[in-house]
């Protein structure tokens, strides 16, 4: 169970039915409660015994440290038409590789995957960042061939374009990413 009784109940995300809030305002339908956040996670490892070595390998991840960018509740819902993720104030370049693979793996479990039925189309803009590791190159292949499989194109936006033309490794690849 986590925080303020979540399981895996889904009525279990809302505090009650409509009614009037606490500002004086009235709502109908259900009241979600606050969720997690990675913080709360942190202060119940720390609670826990034999936890605290891996409680202190969070902290570089809590809101108001060097990767606490994704601390917080998430406002998002997989049912809009458009979702946006601006990194435009992220400045570190290594910062915004990780934060690229996060938001593209939300994207896949939460977006893509989600309503099939629904045409889709997911862009990755800056995606000349993958290519600097192996690693997270294979992962942007990896997106462009599991779109392919369900009919989810991945536009690549880049002012490197010649990164891509020239990584000899991913040359294979390209026709998953370039067709």
């Amino acid at each position: 169970m986590l925080k303020d009784g979540i399981t895996t109940d889904v009525n279990s995300l809302f505090e009650r039915n409509g009614g009037k809030l606490n500002n004086g305002k009235y709502t109908i339908g259900k009241i979600p409660k606050k969720m997690p956040t990675l913080s709360d996670f942190q202060r119940k490892l720390k609670e826990r015994k034999n936890c605290n070595e891996l409680a202190e390998l969070l902290v570089p991840f809590l809101r108001g440290n060097s990767l606490g960018i994704f601390d917080c509740e998430s406002t998002i819902t997989s049912s809009a038409d458009i979702i946006n993720f601006d990194m435009s104030e992220i400045k570190d370049e290594f910062t915004k590789l990780y934060a690229s693979f996060v938001i593209l793996t939300w994207i896949w479990q939460k977006f893509a995957l989600k309503n099939k039925e629904k045409k889709k189309i997911i862009v990755c803009d800056e995606a000349w960042l993958f290519l600097k590791y192996k690693e997270s190159a294979e992962f942007l292949v990896n997106v462009a061939r599991r779109g392919r499989k369900h009919n989810i194109p991945l536009f690549i936006g880049s002012q490197f374009i010649y990164e891509f033309l020239n990584c000899e490794e991913r040359k294979n690849d390209y026709k998953y990413m370039f067709n």
